[in-house]
């Protein structure tokens, strides 16, 4: 299994676009599945793996990149999914051609049926906006972590309000010492009365950084910075923790 269990880094480096460093015109958001999965009667990770070591045969070289979400912190959540699958590509383009392809192989309606023997997911697709690239490389080999909150946009406020709002407070963290990788996902496919305008998601090499920044928000009362950014602007609630591996990354980092 070609390119499995990476780091962060890469994550966060792969998944979204930075539009400050687009080159012309609008952002230029990467596509990003996520499908939320409940295991099937008597089946569980091993046998997810099982089926993920099909599905990375099957995409071979496209430019694609895969990450398996453990919940960790999510309050009742659990009730609803017992782990989410993300999937991204580099291009929306990139994605048409590549599902065509996919979708046209023998292999793939194998993978298909491997998977839905042991999983039942429901999906939605994202555009993905990264705000903040990750906090260099710190070694860590264990699962990265995953924090995820769903944002809604006060009323008279745009979207672009509302991410510079987040990027003003990322700006003022990262002065001060503090670099997390963010990214903003808005929901374009399959959501269907969602009760979140987008949703942020920040990154963590593994759970010591993630208590090293929770420590530091402490330290820096940034919390009173943070309301006083986005008070007005737009609202997000409290994160949910996840772990995370890397099925495989064949993609670019975003620019």
């Amino acid at each position: 299994m070609k390119k499995l269990i990476i780091g962060t880094t890469a994550f966060l480096m792969t998944i979204g676009m930075m539009p400050s460093q687009a080159q012309d015109g609008p952002p230029q958001f990467r596509p990003v599945e996520m499908w939320a999965c409940k295991y099937r009667d008597r089946k569980d990770q091993s046998d997810m793996n099982s089926v993920y070591e099909s599905f990375v045969e099957v995409i071979g070289d496209d430019a694609y990149g895969a990450w398996h979400l453990n919940p960790w912190i999510v309050g009742n959540r659990t009730e609803l999914f017992d782990f989410i699958f993300l999937g991204a590509w580099e291009t929306a383009s990139g994605m048409g051609s590549d599902m065509a392809r996919y979708l046209d192989l023998d292999e793939a309606a194998d993978v298909e049926a491997e998977w839905d023997e042991v999983a039942e997911c429901n999906a939605t697709m994202f555009a993905s906006n990264r705000i903040q690239a990750n906090a260099p490389d710190d070694g860590n080999d264990g699962p990265f972590m995953l924090t995820v909150s769903d944002c809604t946009i006060a009323h008279g406020n745009t979207p672009a309000q509302a991410v510079g709002a987040i990027s003003r407070y990322n700006d003022y963290r990262v002065a001060n010492g503090s670099t997390v990788g963010t990214i903003v996902w808005f929901p374009i496919y399959g959501g269907g009365n969602a009760e979140f305008d987008f949703k942020l998601a920040q990154t963590y090499s593994g759970i010591q950084a993630l208590g090293d920044s929770m420590q530091w928000n402490i330290d820096n009362a940034s919390y009173n910075v943070r309301n006083a950014m986005m008070q007005g602007v737009v609202d997000c609630d409290e994160s949910r923790v996840y772990f995370g591996t890397t099925i495989i990354n064949n993609m670019a980092p975003a620019n």
